[in-house]
């Protein structure tokens, strides 16, 4: 089983929401839609008792319109946000991994300042691009061209799709059923329901590759002080909860002495450790000792 680095299982969290929400504004649109339909009043009086219907003062027969395409709409909304979650992923990746020396490499802007492309580079930690690693760049060209240039086809992001290697293009054709499409340059692209989806399977995978490589980076030293970080860091109480030393309960030895257990601290750890971490099988030894490395 492959253990999730604590930025990997916040950014599951964060895009879970996000899937979710993104499909439950096409399943409310699609509702909409189906409820034109069905009527000849006014949008308003379909959907009364809905918040902000009153402020669709339109037939029914231009709401079903307004409704059809409306999922199409949402897509040059959806996109950046889907991108700028793994945006956030690889921040706070490299922000955690700054921790460890030799892991990040260094460059010459503030230590808090990084662009995407150097994101991108850095969270591949020196290994080869994979095809998740291309699709990525395509689909950061894409987020930037809805952005800022008003979501028109460029010349730019005609350039980035023309040079994706083959795999990459299969993928993608594999997930949306169609290559990049578009009519010109200066015109929007063809997005819809499938391209969202598209970038949500690539994100994933991408995050899923990036969490491997930490995984095969980091040593179990290395992985203690990562689980003590993650405890203490993690709630609003564990600060207070990392730094107590109250005793543990008393225990039996071997030979049926009791003894003072573990402090409280330590065993809590041991249990964020078992929840989140169990494949590693840290021992207390360990988990004591990444404790008192960061202190």
């Amino acid at each position: 089983m492959l253990i999730q680095y604590p930025a990997f299982r916040t950014w599951q969290t964060m895009q879970k929401r996000s899937n979710n929400s993104i499909v439950a504004l096409a399943i409310g649109a699609g509702l909409a839609e189906r409820e034109m339909a069905r009527s000849t009043h006014t949008a308003g009086v379909v959907l009364a008792g809905v918040a902000h219907a009153e402020r669709l003062d339109v037939t029914s027969a231009d709401a079903q319109r307004i409704f059809r395409t409306a999922t199409e709409d949402m897509t040059f909304l959806a996109i950046p946000q889907v991108v700028a979650l793994h945006i956030e992923l690889c921040v706070g990746t490299v922000k955690e991994c700054q921790r460890f020396q030799g892991l990040i490499a260094p460059h010459n802007k503030g230590p808090e300042w990084w662009s995407v492309p150097d994101l991108a580079k850095t969270v591949r930690f020196s290994e080869a691009e994979t095809t998740a690693d291309h699709l990525m760049k395509f689909c950061v060209k894409l987020r930037n061209t809805i952005m800022h240039g008003a979501g028109k086809v460029d010349d730019a992001l005609v350039k980035v799709w023309s040079q994706l290697p083959q795999p990459a293009k299969t993928r993608w054709e594999d997930l949306t059923g169609r290559p990049f499409t578009y009519a010109r340059v200066g015109a929007l692209p063809d997005l819809g329901w499938r391209e969202v989806m598209a970038i949500l399977a690539v994100t994933k995978e991408s995050a899923g590759e990036i969490n491997a490589r930490i995984g095969r980076l980091l040593t179990r030293e290395q992985w203690a002080q990562v689980i003590a970080f993650d405890y203490r860091d993690g709630s609003r109480h564990g600060r207070r909860r990392f730094n107590s030393w109250t005793p543990g309960r008393t225990v039996l030895d071997q030979n049926n002495t009791p003894r003072p257990g573990q402090e409280r601290a330590l065993q809590r750890l041991l249990g964020h450790a078992t929840t989140y971490y169990r494949p590693l099988g840290m021992t207390p030894d360990e988990l004591r000792v990444g404790r008192s490395a960061i202190g």
